[in-house]
């Protein structure tokens, strides 16, 4: 009888562990995911409340987050979320800043009243045009048909939005039920390629003397010998801060999550990292690096206001994006690593910017080399599979070992990428003048082949071999010389 009286006992101990895991570590994890979700999907997207919860929330997702009661606010336009009454985060809407998480009830009716005044931003609605002659457009509509279809009886691949752009005009675009061309979507990490772009434009306007000086943080900059003091923007864009930073998304206790999800201020959290390596020598792609980019832009552009306006008046306007956010955390922060929201086609525009090297509209708004600067190999990237912000490798489908499957067409070698979250990605390919944006809600890597697409597409398309003015000459792909 002592062995089953010590088993019922273990078993006790054991649930109360659990439980007390759940309310101190998971719950408010939980809770801020979900506030945060859900407040963008309805205020931002524009989705519908039960839309917002059972797909943008729930689907394919941590059953915990089942355990999470969520309360949205029309008239507010808050969404509330709590753990059985404990725990609770609350997601604030603002106009021209989306939605921003705080348990503070002062922070809160604070933030119901900040928001930033802004001009209305005139519309440049991107041209249209046929897909090319010389296409197969059998091909390329059954590439598209593919994609935005699934592939089993349940939703995993989930496509909301695709663009494709042919020497600067959508030439097809394909939207998911309930997604139009005017709906903003969630870029995720592709927010980390605009904040590049950012800083691109603070360079070009003179705000940013250089990106191999010191960043300007004051936290490091008013400690004695602060080790931190030397890293530069350079080190940041590239990934080899040596900042310690767990990019685990898996992990709730992680810095990623901890940081978008539980922390008050994004940006004073990746601040506060220690450092772990010696500037400039170990790459680790992390999130906390563009925050803390944030946090000197904040600086360097002297006031809150100034600060606010920075996308917009740097780059929205002059690209005429007149609806996407980048949304804050509670002190004003921009979160760049993670949160802003844009059309697919406001997307694309970003992807066009830099296919044209910084150059909109005949005015250059990214200082010449800049976006040669972006896709570089970072020195310390392992196989130049990354540049400053931008990726220059795709993910693909894996086999049964773990391997990268190769039987696709291959992504041409001067391609390069913004990648985000649940498969969000703009993949510019200079030498087919193609730009190509893919949104969706893809949390199960094998049910997307972004590479794939991503080929597919462009082997359908000839290589540009030289360029005058507005007039290009193309070669013959393999696949028309084949035919």
């Amino acid at each position: 009888m002592t062995w089953i009286k010590a088993t019922f006992i273990g078993m006790i101990l054991l649930g109360i562990l659990v439980i007390s895991a759940f309310f101190i570590w998971l719950a408010p994890v939980g809770a801020g995911y979900t506030a945060k979700i859900m407040c963008s999907a309805i205020f931002v997207n524009g989705l519908p409340s039960n839309r917002a919860l059972e797909e943008d929330v729930l689907a394919d997702n941590n059953p915990a987050l089942s355990l999470i009661t969520a309360n949205v606010d029309l008239r507010h336009q808050t969404v509330s979320a709590h753990a059985f009454g404990f725990r609770k985060r609350i997601a604030v809407y603002r106009p021209n800043l989306g939605c921003t998480l705080s348990d503070d009830p002062a922070r809160i009716e604070q933030l119901r009243t900040t928001s930033p005044l802004l001009r209305p931003i005139p519309a440049q609605p991107l041209r249209t045009a046929s897909v090319p002659g010389n296409i197969d457009r059998r091909a390329f509509s059954t590439i598209l048909a593919d994609a935005m279809d699934e592939p089993g009886t349940n939703a995993s691949r989930r496509s909301r939005a695709i663009v494709v752009l042919h020497r600067g005009k959508v030439i097809a675009e394909r939207y998911a039920p309930g997604i139009t061309a005017s709906t903003p979507l969630p870029g995720w990490s592709m927010t980390k390629s605009v904040f590049n772009a950012l800083l691109g434009r603070m360079q070009q306007e003179h705000m940013l003397p250089g990106v191999d000086g010191p960043v300007l943080i004051n936290e490091w900059q008013s400690q004695l010998n602060d080790p931190r003091s030397v890293i530069t923007y350079d080190q940041l864009l590239h990934m080899s801060s040596g900042l310690a930073f767990d990019e685990s998304y898996w992990n709730p206790l992680s810095d990623v999550v901890q940081m978008l999800f539980v922390e008050p201020a994004a940006a004073g959290f990746a601040v506060a990292r220690p450092l772990e390596h010696r500037p400039g020598t170990v790459f680790a792609y992390n999130s906390g690096a563009t925050n803390i980019l944030s946090a000197a832009m904040r600086n360097i552009s002297g006031s809150s206001q100034s600060y606010q306006r920075i996308p917009f008046d740097l780059l929205f306007r002059p690209l005429g994006i007149g609806n996407a956010v980048i949304e804050t955390d509670q002190d004003g922060y921009f979160i760049g690593s993670s949160f802003m929201h844009a059309t697919a086609r406001d997307w694309a525009k970003i992807g066009q910017l830099f296919l044209q090297d910084g150059v909109w509209n005949d005015e250059r708004l990214l200082p010449a080399g800049w976006v040669d600067y972006s896709v570089t190999p970072a020195p310390a990237a392992p196989n130049g599979i990354y540049g400053a912000h931008w990726w220059l490798e795709l993910p693909g489908a894996r086999d049964s070992d773990g391997n990268l499957r190769d039987d696709g067409p291959p992504v041409p070698d001067d391609a390069f990428f913004a990648l985000g979250h649940d498969g969000q990605s703009i993949s510019i390919i200079p030498s087919k003048d193609l730009v190509i944006v893919r949104l969706g809600l893809t949390r199960d890597r094998d049910a997307f082949d972004l590479r794939r697409f991503v080929g597919s597409i462009a082997a359908l398309f000839p290589d540009i071999v030289a360029r005058n003015g507005d007039t290009t000459v193309e070669v013959e792909s393999a696949r028309q010389v084949a035919e």
